[in-house]
C-alpha cells in the first residue's frame, strides 16, 4: 500500500488550483490568471491519477511537467500584467504632476497679464514676451499699522500710505523663494508654453463674456496631447469667469 505522504503535494496542487480558479471566476480575473491555476489543478488530478496507478509514471511525469511549465509560464505573465499596470500607474501620475505643474505657470502668467491690461490673452508667444520681459502693478503700504488698527483705519488716519509699483513678472512670480517651494521641476521661461511630455503647445483661448451687465475676462488652457485619451487636463472655461483647473487643488 503507498504512503499517505504520496498524495499529499497532487491533493495540495488540486486544492490550491481549484481555490485560485474560483476566486479568480468571482473576482473577475484576467484569463492567465485563471488558466493558471486550472493548468495547476490539472498538474495535481495527474500528478495523484500516478500516486493511484492509474496512469503510468513515464505519462504522468511527462503531462505534470508539461503542465508545471505552462502554469509557471502564465504566473509570469500575470505578475508581468499586474507589474505593467503598476507601472502605467505610475506613469500617468508623473505625466499628471508635471503637466499640472505647466498649466499652473500660464494660469500665474495670465493672472499677471490680467493685472497689466484688464484682459487675457490668447496668443502664448504674447504671454512669452510678457513673462521674460514685462511687469504687472503691485500696490504696498508704505509705513506701519499700529496694533489696535486695521490697514483701512491707518490709511483713513493717514497713518500708512499706498503706493503703486511696477515689478517684473519672471522675478516676483517665478523666482521667490515662495515660487521655488515644491516645484516638480524648474520654471524655463522659454519653454514653459509647451507640454512638457509631448512638447507640444498648449491649446489656449481667451476673450470676453457679459457677466452682470459687464465684459469678463475669460479663457481656457488644455493638454494639447493627454497620455489617456479623454483624460485632458485643463483650467479656465469660456462659458463662465473661472480659472479653476480640473485637477484637486
Amino acid at each position: 500500500m503507498k504512503s499517505i505522504g504520496g498524495y499529499v503535494f497532487p491533493v495540495f496542487l488540486i486544492l490550491v488550483g481549484g481555490i485560485v480558479f474560483l476566486l479568480g471566476v468571482i473576482d473577475g480575473q484576467n484569463a492567465w490568471v485563471k488558466l493558471g491555476a486550472f493548468l495547476t489543478l490539472l498538474t495535481g488530478a495527474m500528478a495523484l491519477l500516478m500516486q493511484l496507478g492509474v496512469i503510468s509514471r513515464k505519462a504522468g511525469t511527462i503531462v505534470g511537467l508539461l503542465c508545471a511549465a505552462a502554469a509557471l509560464f502564465l504566473a509570469f505573465r500575470n505578475y508581468r500584467s499586474v507589474a505593467g499596470e503598476i507601472e502605467a500607474r505610475e506613469r500617468k501620475l508623473r505625466y499628471d504632476r508635471e503637466t499640472i505643474q505647466a498649466l499652473s505657470d500660464i494660469r500665474e502668467a495670465q493672472r499677471k497679464y490680467k493685472l497689466a491690461s484688464g484682459a487675457y490673452t490668447g496668443s502664448l508667444e504674447v504671454l512669452r514676451s510678457f513673462v521674460k520681459e514685462g511687469t504687472y502693478p503691485l500696490i504696498r503700504a508704505i509705513g506701519q499699522v499700529p496694533d489696535t488698527l486695521t490697514e483701512q483705519q491707518a490709511l483713513e488716519l493717514k497713518l500708512i500710505v499706498r503706493d503703486t509699483i511696477q515689478v517684473s513678472v519672471l522675478d516676483s512670480t517665478f523666482r521667490t523663494a515662495k515660487a521655488l517651494e515644491g516645484r516638480v521641476y524648474p520654471f524655463n521661461p522659454d519653454s514653459f508654453i509647451y507640454a512638457p511630455v509631448s512638447r507640444k503647445l498648449f491649446l489656449m483661448r481667451a476673450g470676453m463674456m457679459a457677466v452682470s451687465g459687464r465684459n469678463a475676462p475669460v479663457l481656457i488652457c488644455k493638454d494639447p496631447d493627454p497620455l489617456v485619451k479623454g483624460d485632458t487636463l485643463q483650467f479656465g472655461s469660456m462659458e463662465k469667469p473661472t480659472d479653476n483647473g480640473n485637477w484637486k487643488e
